[in-house]
């Protein structure tokens, strides 16, 4: 599961970071009157490749596709490569073993809730033009600053007081600029925009500041710094494109924080609405499980972990080595929420999970918040099934194009695995191990075989006409870079769409 994961995920606080333009709009903007969204690019036996699922996978895809002569070609030798794959998976059943269907179920339904937020809280909220005004101008204000730190009150004090008598503030700066603090760790270079948005308080101090002045000693989780505004200036906008592009930006900023907050308060009226309470001997035994996997064994011995599991199955009645039964973990006025339940959820997100384990409170605290994360998830999509957002079309478009991805990745998953099998079987006993190298090569093997194989039993039909006529922001560049973007939020962390994986230049 977490190499299927890996292979989905790595790709070119709030609820939805959701794109503000409808996705219909965003092929129009670069096919308007050339290509419809509906025709047909590609057959691979029975699934059919749309202009518009082609555009989605190359725009969001690797870079190594744009930088060759043939760009859309190539993407879409690929993408027929792993359509093939995915029908083999569709033939064994992949898709329906239990990891495998629930990774997709969590997508499908991070889909679905992304319309009903759409229609429910971003269709309501209007364009202040003042507001979306303001924005813009803080994106031109770019800002270099530079600070120094100190762990303790004391350090800060011998500076300020340094600074007091005229010794120069960037004598003091490189002094801390050493083999172990590099330029960057001490100074950064940010537009206001993004300085207010992450950091509120700096922000507000720095807009106290004139060029060349520092502040005051500033105390921020037992860490001290003096902070200097290097410089400070307006970026000029040299054509009316790049002013459009900036407004556009600054509307979608607009957008995000008011949806921000009032996704805050739609979730949190619906948490309150159900009363919900996290059962203790469950969580006692989650944490448990969970500590045992995730913190270093002299911790969970200290925290005495071990100890509370034999206590929280005792008051369950139960005992080591029995089957579970169904755990309640959360209880509401509806309905009750397994312990398995969320150890599903908690699988599918866990490359993007972080825990404090700074002591057991702070580890407790972070479990708990997973547990209403989980049950916040879990009552958007029932919102989102009852209000029949699983129906919508967009929804079952792309729901079709991930479940293609997360067979052809379980398929793929599978192939590797067997490698890795056979290489241990291989070498039992010896002190040889086949390499890295050697293993993706054994991989391109067995993907290739299985490719042919594939092809032998499905047609394959390219309509190279309608390929040409689709319009791609970058092609036959060799210069092109990789450029990864992930939705963050909604339910699961996850590419904007699917796309080809990258691995594939290793078969250039």
């Amino acid at each position: 599961m977490q190499k299927i994961l890996r292979n989905i995920f790595i790709v070119s606080g709030t609820l939805f970071g959701v794109c503000n333009i409808s996705a219909q709009i965003f092929f129009d903007m670069n096919n308007k009157g050339t290509v419809n969204n509906y025709e047909i690019v590609a057959e691979v036996g029975d699934f059919k490749i749309t202009a518009e699922e082609f555009f989605y996978s190359y725009e969001f895809g690797p870079a190594f596709p744009k930088r060759k002569s043939d760009s859309k070609e190539t993407h879409l030798k690929y993408l027929i490569n792993e359509k093939l794959i995915a029908l083999e998976s569709y033939n064994e059943g992949l898709i329906n073993e239990e990891e495998v269907s629930s990774l997709f179920d969590d997508i499908q339904a991070d889909l679905a809730t992304e319309e009903m937020f759409k229609e429910d809280i971003l269709s309501k909220i209007k364009i202040d033009s003042a507001a979306v005004d303001t924005i813009l101008h803080s994106k031109q204000i770019e800002l270099e600053l530079k600070w120094l730190y100190s762990h303790d009150e004391e350090g800060i004090k011998a500076y300020w007081l340094a600074l007091y008598n005229d010794v120069p503030f960037d004598s003091l700066f490189n002094s801390q600029i050493n083999d172990s603090v590099f330029l960057d760790m001490r100074s950064m270079r940010t537009t206001f925009y993004s300085l207010r948005k992450n950091n509120p308080l700096l922000a507000q101090i720095i807009d106290t500041i004139k060029a060349g002045h520092h502040s005051a000693p500033i105390h921020v989780n037992n860490e001290w710094y003096i902070v200097k505004l290097e410089n400070i200036w307006r970026d000029m906008i040299a054509s009316e494109t790049e002013l459009n592009k900036l407004r556009y930006e600054s509307e979608q900023a607009f957008i995000k924080n008011n949806m921000d907050r009032e996704s805050d308060n739609y979730v949190d009226n619906l948490l309150r609405g159900e009363n919900p309470i996290i059962k203790k001997h469950a969580f006692n035994l989650l944490r448990a499980y969970l500590g045992k996997y995730i913190l270093p064994s002299e911790q969970y011995e200290e925290w005495e972990l071990e100890k509370i599991l034999d206590s929280a199955l005792s008051n369950l009645g139960l005992t080591r080595g029995a089957e579970y039964p169904g755990i309640d973990l959360v209880v509401t006025e509806k309905k009750s929420y397994l312990l398995d339940e969320f150890i599903t959820w908690y699988r599918n997100r866990s490359l993007y999970i972080k825990f404090d384990k700074s002591d057991i409170n702070s580890f407790s605290g972070s479990i708990e918040n997973l547990i209403w994360l989980m049950l916040r998830d879990k009552l958007l999509t029932q919102r989102a099934k009852e209000n029949g957002y699983f129906e919508n079309n967009w929804v079952k478009t792309q729901s079709n194009w991930w479940r293609d991805k997360i067979a052809y990745s379980a398929m793929r998953n599978k192939l590797a695995n067997s490698i890795l099998l056979e290489n241990e079987e291989v070498n039992t006993g010896s002190e040889s191990e086949s390499s890295p190298d050697d293993l993706s090569i054994e991989l391109i093997a067995k993907m290739f075989r299985m490719i042919q194989a594939s092809k032998a039993k499905n047609n394959i039909i390219i309509n190279n006409e309608v390929l040409n006529r689709i319009s791609v922001s970058e092609e036959n560049d060799p210069k092109v870079v990789d450029f990864y973007s992930a939705k963050k939020g909604g339910l699961i962390p996850r590419p904007p769409y699917p796309t080809i994986d990258n691995e594939w230049v290793n078969w250039e």
